[in-house]
């Protein structure tokens, strides 16, 4: 059975709005887990279930000094916390029979006069004129509102001077509530003056790093009890199914938790729908509505067989009437099986958590719907996110921080409020790592191309290297008697084989062809090779004593000497000078000592000859060295 509703409903009533009370709060404690970062509070249950109106999981309140420990339910309407009175709250004036476990009952009882911090402002409702907490349900109360110090959790942050209601009757809250709006909580008696909520608190104090927070009711039928689960600034991923629905906070700060419930398909923690809505319930689960006490009380019988009916509810949730993307929350019955108590009922009686709305301001989804949804809110993006809960059993918590609004741009964008497209803690490193090696590559290759075009230009500022070919001259001081050797180029000198004295050199050794002068001319042009030894013993020189050749033009003809060898030709030169190598020279020896590359002009201990004369000797420059 499918039922059109297209209605719009909060997911739990609003603000408690009275008018102003200045607070100067400040943080007295952090949460054992925090460090000087803001970051994401988890918040352990209670680990009981308890009320009077079902089996809810609760969380602890530490209240005034020194600390007294409550247990509360969660309000997301709230923008205070309620506690019950010591007083009044188990007394004949508030309850007929007060039972014997009524403190416990009650989640344990608060009593001012035994802490210092409480500071009393005075009694008040908790709405006027359609206006406040709960208004739209009908809901009236008057509480004694002050200021307190207040922890929540056994461990978690806890502030100074925070609004705390003390209640006393057990209707509509039998047990206190933490707030979790954002909205100041207001006093018209008191002129212009407000008191932040804890959360507004945290988040100017810097505690938690945004207006935001996570709930689920938990569910006692599931698994092996499951608890609720309460996180400011952030939200569990292991606790819901994502989806792609996301929604707009409305514009009445008392209802802004507004979704569009555009099917319900048969299969507070009351569901206030249509009268007509509730009609077909009744039909599909044979409920009746009693009279006395308003309630859709089901008999023991009945409640067996509908437990056993696997029955489901599923609510299609969107943020538009029709089209857009939406999210299917299905409740299996055990979600709809409540306990009622006293002073709810006389005696203890199943019942269905339906309620008839008169309005269309008063169709809210509670509590019950909570224990199968995962709600996710941030104030400052104006939008939540609502999600079918995830039943894995042992799933690891996977905390996400939500980030204030005004970093979204460092990590992704944020697209506002959508919680599946923020970023984790492990993608964030993730990208900073991917980031930081991309830079240090980019380093590496520009320090890399600077130093190789350093090392160009030092190389072009350099000298080039001596010309190296030789052109080929007469040979001298060769018998003429003998054959004639074959040749060597720079090159090759110091590496044939055949290197070394030629066999005319080797008989000659010793003697000398200048008895007077100790110089041996080369070529009949007066030139002469003098042998001076530098420093090193390594130096020779050449010097011309006359004039050079000339040609008949006049020009100069430089003096060139032949080394055997192959062929060579002189770069740039012009001339060219080619030496053919006849049949069977190759196995003849040299016919000179070459120097090239050596340090002496023959072994170390042996004096110099001057029939061991090479026909060329290399001018050493001082600024090179040049290796053969």
């Amino acid at each position: 059975m499918n039922i059109d509703m297209n209605t719009k409903i909060p997911l739990f009533a609003r603000v408690l709005t009275l008018l102003l009370l200045r607070s100067d709060a400040k943080v007295i404690t952090r949460s054992s887990s925090y460090d000087d970062k803001p970051t994401a509070i988890v918040i352990p249950p209670s680990e009981y279930f308890e009320g009077n109106d079902g089996q809810w999981s609760t969380f602890n309140l530490r209240v005034g000094t020194p600390e007294q420990d409550v247990r509360v339910t969660v309000s997301t309407a709230s923008p205070e916390s309620f506690v019950v009175l010591s007083e009044y709250g188990c007394s004949t004036s508030t309850l007929e029979t007060v039972p014997l476990n009524c403190a416990v009952s009650r989640g344990n009882l608060f009593n001012p006069n035994e802490s210092s911090s409480w500071h009393e402002v005075g009694l008040f409702g908790i709405n006027e004129d359609g206006v406040g907490l709960e208004a739209n349900l009908g809901y009236s109360l008057r509480a004694e509102f002050g200021t307190e110090n207040l922890g929540l959790g056994l461990t978690g942050p806890s502030l100074e001077n925070q609004t705390v209601a003390g209640i006393a009757a057990a209707k509509p809250f039998y047990l206190g509530l933490f707030g979790l709006n954002n909205q100041p909580a207001n006093f018209t008696s008191l002129g212009n003056f407000s008191s932040p909520s804890f959360l507004t608190t945290l988040k100017d104090h810097d505690v938690i790093p945004s207006l935001s927070w996570s709930y689920t009711a938990g569910a006692q039928y599931r698994l092996k009890q499951v608890y609720g689960q309460l996180i400011l600034s952030g939200y569990d991923k292991s606790k819901f199914i994502e989806n792609l629905a996301s929604f707009t906070m409305a514009g009445d700060v008392t209802r802004d938790l507004v979704v569009v419930l555009q099917s319900v398909s048969y299969s507070d923690p009351y569901l206030w729908l249509p009268e007509d809505v509730c009609g077909a319930f009744e039909e599909a689960f044979g409920i009746t509505l009693d009279s006395t006490t308003g309630l859709y009380l089901v008999n023991e019988t009945h409640h067996s067989t509908l437990l056993n009916s696997d029955a489901e509810v599923t609510f299609r949730l969107s943020d538009v009437r029709s089209g857009g993307e939406a999210v299917k929350i299905v409740l299996p019955y055990d979600a709809f099986d409540l306990t009622a108590n006293y002073p709810l009922v006389e005696n203890k009686n199943y019942y269905f958590p339906l309620k008839r709305a008169t309005n269309a301001t008063q169709y809210t989804l509670g509590r019950t719907f909570l224990q199968e949804a995962y709600l996710t809110t941030d104030y400052e993006r104006g939008t939540f996110n609502v999600s079918a809960c995830s039943w894995a059993a042992g799933a690891e918590e996977n905390i996400v921080m939500i980030p204030p609004k005004d970093s979204c741009s460092l990590i992704n964008g944020c697209s506002s409020g959508s919680r599946n497209k923020s970023l984790s803690g492990g993608e964030i490193a993730g990208i900073v790592i991917g980031v930081v090696l991309a830079t240090i590559i980019v380093v590496a290759v520009i320090v890399y191309v600077i130093r190789r075009e350093r090392k160009k230009r030092s190389y072009a500022a350099q000298d080039p290297a001596p010309d190296m070919a030789v052109i080929t001259g007469p040979v001298h001081n060769h018998h003429s008697s003998r054959r004639v050797g074959k040749y060597y180029s720079p090159d090759t000198v110091g590496t044939s084989t055949d290197a070394g004295y030629s066999e005319g050199n080797r008989e000659n050794r010793g003697e000398s062809n200048n008895s007077n002068s100790g110089e041996q001319e080369l070529d009949g042009q007066d030139t002469q090779i003098e042998r001076i030894t530098a420093p090193n013993r390594d130096e020779s020189h050449i010097h011309q004593l006359q004039e050079e050749a000339k040609l008949p033009n006049g020009e100069f003809v430089p003096i060139y000497y032949e080394l055997g060898g192959r062929e060579l030709t002189r770069a740039g030169s012009g001339l060219v000078s080619r030496v053919k190598r006849q049949e069977g020279e190759d196995h003849l020896d040299s016919p000179f000592v070459s120097t090239l590359g050596s340090v002496a002009w023959q072994g170390e201990g042996e004096e110099a000859s001057s029939d061991l004369v090479s026909p060329t000797t290399p001018i050493r420059h001082s600024s090179q060295h040049i290796e053969a």
